[in-house]
């Protein structure tokens, strides 16, 4: 994904670093706003990366969420700018100091979202070849056709 090999391992450990980083700070954290912020970042330069990737036609596997050899793609994308989009409203949320119902029925239900959105999320992969019929992917218009 563009990094030089020298500062692969590098990048390896402060990448596995943020990440563990912005799990605590969304737990112990007042309102998650840190681990949001830290969440945010590290999206940012998993997005770029990928979109560079793929600019390139750089053919690379996709490791996200364990060891998956779908290759990276537009899903990634779109998967990525989905979970960018849930981090800026949670940041908001945090910022306006937005109470939180602890209701237990909310509680639930809001676990229950939270553990469907996050399967959707790590099988992205599985889930995109399932509507891939490996035919190569072209514009809409056909060479030679009149716009």
């Amino acid at each position: 994904m563009g990094v030089p090999a020298r500062l692969s391992r590098l990048v390896a450990v402060a990448v596995v670093v943020g990440e563990c980083a912005a799990v605590v700070l969304l737990a112990l954290g007042p309102g998650g706003a840190p681990g949001l912020v830290l969440t945010l970042l590290l999206l940012a330069a998993f997005t770029t990366g990928i979109v560079r990737t793929l600019r390139s036609g750089t053919k690379a596997s996709c490791a996200c969420f364990g060891a998956s050899t779908a290759p990276i793609g537009r899903r990634h994308v779109v998967r990525n700018t989905v979970l960018l989009a849930l981090a800026v409203f949670g940041l908001a949320a945090a910022l306006a100091g937005t109470p939180a119902s602890t209701q237990a029925a909310g509680v639930l239900i809001a676990a229950f979202g939270a553990l469907v959105g996050a399967l959707l999320v790590i099988f992205t992969d599985e889930l995109g070849t399932l509507f891939d019929d490996g035919a190569p992917r072209t514009s809409g218009r056909v060479r030679g056709s009149a716009p």
